[in-house]
């Protein structure tokens, strides 16, 4: 982040040589450039933003299997390079796809009963912003799936040591329970 803010600010600094415009006149060129992008995104139509939702809808079903595969790539990788694993094959399986999480915010408010004994209520609202393709919540991060489960098969297998440092490895890249993690030997 830190460069992207120092390349901004090298960008503004040459910017200002070359046209001789002081940085307080490129800052507010910059926002009203900035607000006139703004009113032409607002302009997109119901038929684009709704297009635009059934991709993300897609890409995040997509972004669960490739997550899937790459945790089985990278657990194979790490498993085979125990002593006496072997060859490995990996299965893991998703509880559910990718969270979204909503920006919410709180209030405090005190009631008073009839009876004269108060009490203190939060209430919690989500952050809703109204746009041109209606009202939508603002995404303030992703969370990743959670692990369900994770089947590994390996040569070394057989081995009841194998087993333990297959189980323990996984159970500590993963946060996950040593239940649900099974190991076996391959065929």
């Amino acid at each position: 982040m830190k460069n992207i803010i120092e390349a901004i600010k090298k960008f503004i600094s040459r910017i200002s040589e070359k046209t001789r415009l002081s940085k307080k006149m490129l800052a507010a060129v910059a926002l009203l450039l900035a607000g006139i992008a703004a009113l032409l995104a607002s302009e997109l139509s119901d038929a684009e933003i709704t297009e635009a939702v059934s991709e993300t809808q897609a890409c995040t079903a997509k972004d669960t299997a490739e997550y899937e595969r790459e945790l089985e790539e990278r657990l194979t990788s790490i498993i085979s390079a125990i002593d006496g694993a072997g060859n490995t094959r990996v299965m893991v399986t998703l509880e559910s796809g990718s969270e979204d999480i909503y920006l919410h915010d709180f209030d405090y408010g005190e009631n008073i009963s009839p009876s004269g004994k108060s009490s203190i209520e939060r209430k919690d609202e989500y952050v809703i912003v109204d746009g041109s393709a209606g009202e939508g919540g603002i995404i303030v991060r992703v969370a990743e799936p959670k692990v369900r489960g994770v089947a590994v098969v390996c040569e070394g297998g057989g081995s009841e040591l194998v087993r333990q440092q297959v189980t323990q490895a996984v159970t500590a890249l993963l946060d996950i329970s040593s239940a649900r993690v099974s190991v076996a030997k391959m065929s």
